[in-house]
């Protein structure tokens, strides 16, 4: 297979876990298997196009890009199962914290290496804002979360986009 092709297949599934977790931010009546069938899809798709998006960029992200994509590789692999408590505490919560954390050091590195476009690195900073500062306030505190994800989503969708660009391929 070209190496195109499996940059456009990780800009796909970036587009699509992104989109996904962009929807999944607002209610969608759901059961709970058909919740979880969905979040295991989104943490698939964007774990294969994260795959993708740092490979494009590997060359210039140095020592913080590479040590944030393996944080966050990590982080997804903590969020990817069942709503379990093994431990004493929430690794879907924690490993969702670890992964906003890691993309935000994987979007320093992108934007202080001087990588286009930054739609994304802005997207996925505005979410960990977002994230940390409504959840600060009681009276928006609900939307953290939703608005998070939102906004993470939208940092998939813009990174996927640009891959799929890659090479001059729309």
């Amino acid at each position: 297979m070209k190496t195109e092709h499996l940059y456009r297949a990780a800009g796909w599934a970036a587009i699509l876990g992104g989109a996904a977790r962009i929807a999944a931010a607002f209610p969608l009546g759901l059961g709970a298997a058909e919740a979880e069938a969905l979040y295991a899809a989104i943490d698939i798709l964007l774990l294969a196009g994260l795959v993708g998006i740092y490979l494009d960029r590997a060359h210039a992200l140095g020592f913080l890009g590479v040590a944030s994509f393996a944080v966050a590789l990590a982080a997804l692999s903590l969020i990817g199962g069942p709503d379990a408590d093994p431990w004493g505490f929430s690794t879907y919560r924690e490993g969702a914290s670890v992964l906003a954390l890691a993309m935000a050091g994987l979007s320093i590195a992108w934007v202080s290496r001087g990588q286009k476009p930054i739609w994304a690195p802005l997207l996925w900073f505005a979410s960990l804002a977002a994230g940390g500062g409504l959840a600060q306030a009681p009276a928006l505190a609900g939307y953290a979360i939703p608005v998070a994800g939102a906004l993470f989503g939208a940092g998939f969708v813009a990174a996927g986009i640009a891959l799929m660009r890659r090479g001059g391929d729309p």
